[in-house]
């Protein structure tokens, strides 16, 4: 989920700190349905894996904290 920041002049640094640690918790929140005997329906397997690389490729947006897009992270997912 992507964080808000409050209040909004944090230095970038912090806000980039919070971001990974944000992207780390969705991607472990995730980790479950990576597993190759998880009952993953045929249809939702590559919006879990855009949602799984969306969420790694984070960092590579940009220098801008305040600009980056979070991936939409799919219904089926817990």
């Amino acid at each position: 989920m992507k964080p808000i920041f409050v209040p909004a002049e944090l230095h970038p640094l912090i806000k980039w700190q919070v971001i990974r640690s944000a992207r780390d918790q969705d991607l472990a929140a995730s980790d479950y349905a990576a597993m190759p005997d998880y009952p993953m329906e045929e249809s939702n397997k590559a919006a879990f894996l855009t949602y799984r690389q969306g969420l790694r490729d984070i960092p590579d947006q940009g220098s801008d904290p305040d600009a980056v897009e979070w991936p939409s992270k799919p219904p089926f997912l817990k």
